[in-house]
């Protein structure tokens, strides 16, 4: 045989075999075969065996080459197959353009809903924090019982400094805003007091200059100042001689000393209400001044950086022996210990849960996408069937019809993908938008590389998910039957029916989950905005004041000026209330606990007496609208030459007093107390709780500003209606006083208030939409299988009409099965939401994880959105004609 014409025909013949995939297999089948034909040939010719098989071999040399060229036309093969397929598909979808719209638009707004919420995710929980190594970054708390993160002693954090062994670093910060003057008007800059090594912790480095020494900590060391950039630009004009200049802050010199690159962001702390990421405008030292032995105030936050190959629970086991050597030499902290938690955990907080179960409902909805899609190419396969049988008869592999499916349910998806990534952009943008005010990391949320690679990879994925059933049920088609029932048209077999009847009570289901979701976070919500602040926040401007100790030296100095200035807001017209505080309601000033000792009252076993402290002047509580139970308010007598008076709340009074009644009462505040250091309870007020969804109010009380003055203070004046006058008012009073002070943070109190219900707000509309879109989704997908049941059974009602069946038996029986499959998915939706409930129930407020109300109206709500979904396909049945039933049959 010809070697040439042998190779010509092998080449045919394996294109044929290259587009099925058996390439290699007939390769070598055919090559043995010539081969062992060669050698007779050769022996017939006289050859020795050896020869003949030498001889063979080298007129075959070219099998390698042969099987190089097959693998070649196998992938040119494949390749022009799917180019096929791709072409194929687009031609079948323009002809069904409201099937192709319908799917693309589902996974379109299911994927660019879960990119939107992925990007989210990805800037708050995947990114990592913008500091070298920051997985090695750690907060410190003292904790116990009643106090879960407490601040730290400064001279127990100087010991702490000195013994531990594993901290690279470890510093201390305490907020201490100042006001900034010398040129213009004075302005309020965001400040901190820090130790040294606090910019090496976070592992940056000053722009400019150095940073702290712990030579600067002792005191008469500490005029230092280092400037944020955002500072040194806005105030100081990017003064390249910046270093060494002085400035004036809280009426004294500075020397500045550093300044900090772009983008140094504040770690984040709940205690002094200054949130991830805010931008704080300068650092100085912190003083180590006073006595060493009164380890009593807790007011610095502690930040460290772990040595290498320290973990954050080793830290911490040596960190809770240094608190026991500590207390040993000091006395103190029994029952305390200390937490070490990493940075990431701290900066994300509660909201990390909140971002997963929105990632959870928006995942949810997708499935529903991938249900209303797959539910969607099932009915599109049946209504293919005798086209696909014809196809088989011709020669068509399963493999074959298989691939085209799902190459038609991955081009859909990938649409959709990239409409979903267009939705994407503009969702991320609407989601910032909405995020609460201090939202951690907002500003890494945005559109990037990982958004996209996860928008494909969900795209495919999808694509699989919801072609793979349809594709099989294709690849599946008795050629016999289809071909036989052609003539009536595609009806479908009953497991056929039972998998589109099984993904509709999946969608409900799953619809189910998310509404009984959105239904709980709807009623926290109402409870949230029903409930009693304390206080009543309409019609309250406020603001904050730093009075400088240079300035204000005396106590008396500091009530003069809090008098004059409460006096004459008082007097301005429209205004029925002013006062001044250490503090305002819900704004972060909560965990300054103080202990004391009560008269006649000893506390339980392992427990003491603390609650939160505040200060007020005479008016505060009018002006704020925090009721008077008992007793009375401060006055103008209150001063201090006059008896120590406090004012406390009712939990305070019923929690502490337990034989008599709190009115009336002593505290005292010192270990061995004289008859001057006893303080009297003149005034019992309404509670207040630290935070709206807080379970209960914490024990509180108040000093009198007049006798205990408070150089930090926030003003609140309460005006009849209008306040848009009020602030410039208060402005021009604080100036006409003293014209060096900053008036910062002027706000209403109703914005306050807002602010914190705002993430309960955000996280209710987001889950409500998801849970709309997914009830919207699932009722689609019952009314296509309903609509598609009621089209296949067209010869069924027309004989049942013909044999004397009403048209409310029909409509009653199409009715019955929409909401058999309802009922179903409502039942498995109710066993799914009661899981996702105790989920929640870190983010609901007073109701039940199994409210019966809420499960109650969502199964309202679902069987009535199925029987409106599956009327009309129920009325059109009702109009079936009997002849031509009988016609077709």
């Amino acid at each position: 045989m010809n070697p040439r014409r042998w190779l010509g025909a092998m080449k045919m013949r394996l294109r044929s075999l290259a587009r099925r995939g058996r390439v290699e297999r007939e390769l070598d089948k055919e090559l043995r075969f010539h081969l062992e034909r060669q050698i007779e040939e050769n022996v017939a010719a006289g050859m020795t065996a050896e020869e003949a098989r030498y001889a063979a071999m080298r007129r075959l040399g070219g099998a390698e080459q042969i099987k190089e060229e097959c693998r070649d036309m196998r992938q040119t093969a494949y390749l022009e197959d799917l180019g096929k397929d791709l072409r194929y598909t687009g031609r079948a979808l323009r002809k069904s353009p409201g099937f192709a719209v319908a799917i693309v638009l589902t996974l379109g707004l299911s994927i660019g809903a879960n990119s939107a919420i992925f990007s989210v995710i990805d800037g708050v929980l995947l990114k990592p924090l913008p500091y070298p190594q920051a997985d090695r970054i750690v907060r410190l708390f003292f904790s116990s019982n009643d106090f879960p993160k407490f601040p730290i002693n400064p001279f127990d954090f100087r010991d702490f400094r000195a013994r531990s062994h594993s901290f690279q670093a470890v510093a201390a910060i305490n907020r201490s805003d100042v006001q900034l003057s010398g040129s213009g008007e004075p302005v309020r800059l965001t400040g901190f007091r820090i130790t040294a090594g606090y910019f090496g912790v976070l592992g940056l480095v000053p722009a400019l200059g150095r940073e702290f020494a712990q030579q600067d900590e002792l005191p008469g060391n500490g005029r230092l100042v280092i400037l944020s950039d955002r500072a040194w630009r806005d105030k100081f004009a990017a003064d390249p001689e910046i270093l060494g200049r002085k400035i004036v802050l809280d009426s004294q010199p500075f020397t500045v000393v550093g300044v900090m690159p772009p983008g140094t962001e504040h770690p984040g702390n709940d205690y002094h209400a200054v949130p991830y990421g805010d931008s704080v405008d300068a650092w100085w030292p912190f003083t180590f001044d006073g006595n060493p032995n009164q380890r009593g105030p807790h007011y610095m936050e502690v930040i460290g950086r772990l040595k290498p190959g320290v973990t954050p629970a080793q830290a911490q086991a040596e960190m809770n022996t240094l608190v026991q050597e500590v207390g040993r030499e000091h006395g103190g902290y029994s029952g305390w210990h200390m937490l070490v938690i990493p940075l990431y955990r701290e900066i994300v907080g509660a909201d990390e849960r909140m971002l997963l179960v929105l990632l959870g409902a928006v995942g949810l909805v997708l499935l529903i996408a991938c249900a209303n899609a797959a539910n969607l190419l099932l009915a599109r396969a049946t209504a293919r069937q005798r086209e696909i049988a014809v196809r088989m008869a011709l020669g068509a592999a399963r493999a074959r019809l298989l691939r085209q499916t799902l190459t038609e349910s991955l081009l859909l998806a990938l649409i959709g993908g990239g409409l979903g990534a267009l939705l994407a952009l503009g969702g991320v943008r609407a989601l910032v938008a909405l995020l609460p005010a201090g939202f951690p990391r907002a500003d890494s949320i945005r559109v990037n590389a990982p958004v996209f690679v996860f928008t494909l990879l969900v795209a495919l994925a999808t694509g699989l998910l919801f072609g793979l059933a349809p594709a099989i049920r294709s690849s599946r088609v008795d050629v016999q039957q289809a071909l036989r029932e052609g003539a009536r048209g595609a009806t479908g077999s009953k497991h056929h029916q039972r998998l589109r009847d099984a993904l509709v009570v999946a969608e409900v289901s799953l619809a189910c989950v998310l509404l009984v979701g959105a239904g709980l976070m709807l009623r926290s919500f109402v409870n949230l905005l029903r409930m009693d602040p304390g206080f009543r926040p309409e019609h309250v401007i406020t603001a904050s004041l730093s009075l400088p100790d240079t300035d204000y030296k005396s106590d008396a100095a500091v009530a003069h000026f809090c008098d004059q200035l409460v006096a004459s807001l008082a007097a301005a017209p429209g205004v029925k209330a002013a006062g001044a505080g250490s503090d305002l309601p819900w704004t972060g000033y909560d965990e300054n606990d103080g202990g004391f000792t009560i008269e006649g009252e000893k506390p339980a076993p392992g427990e003491d007496f603390h609650a939160r402290y505040h200060v007020a002047t005479p008016d505060y509580f009018r002006a704020l609208g925090i009721p008077l139970v008992r007793g009375r308010f401060f006055t103008e007598g209150d001063r201090k030459d006059a008896p120590s008076a406090l004012i406390v709340n009712e939990t305070m009074a019923r929690l502490y007093w337990r034989k008599r009644d709190a009115l009336g009462g002593r505290v005292t505040f010192t270990d061995n107390p004289k008859e001057k250091d006893w303080m009297t309870v003149v005034g019992i007020v309404g509670d207040v709780k630290d935070r709206p969804d807080a379970a209960g109010a914490e024990p509180a009380f108040w000093w009198s500003m007049l006798q205990v003055p408070f150089g930090q203070m926030s003003v609140a004046v309460r005006a009849d209606s209008d306040t848009a006058q009020l602030a410039n008012e208060l402005r021009r009073e604080v100036h006409r006083l003293d014209p060096t002070l900053a008036v910062a943070d002027v706000r209403m109190m109703d914005q306050i208030a807002d602010a914190n219900v705002a993430t309960a707000r955000f996280s209710l509309f987001l889950v409500g939409l998801f849970a709309a879109l997914a009830i919207t989704l699932a009722a689609i997908g019952t009314y296509g299988v309903i609509s598609y049941s009621v089209g296949q059974r067209t010869h069924e009602f027309g004989m049942r009409m013909a044999l004397g069946a009403a048209r409310s038996d029909v409509l009653r029986l199409v009715l019955s099965r929409g909401v058999r499959l309802a009922f179903s998915g409502l039942i498995l939706g109710a066993a799914g939401a009661l899981v996702l409930a105790r989920v929640l129930q870190s983010l609901i407020f007073e109701v039940s994880p199994a409210d019966p109300l809420t499960f109650a109206a969502v199964g309202i709500l679902v069987l009535g959105v199925a029987v409106v979904a599956c009327y009309i396909p129920a009325r059109r049945a009702t109009h079936a004609d009997p002849m031509v039933a009988l016609r077709s049959e």
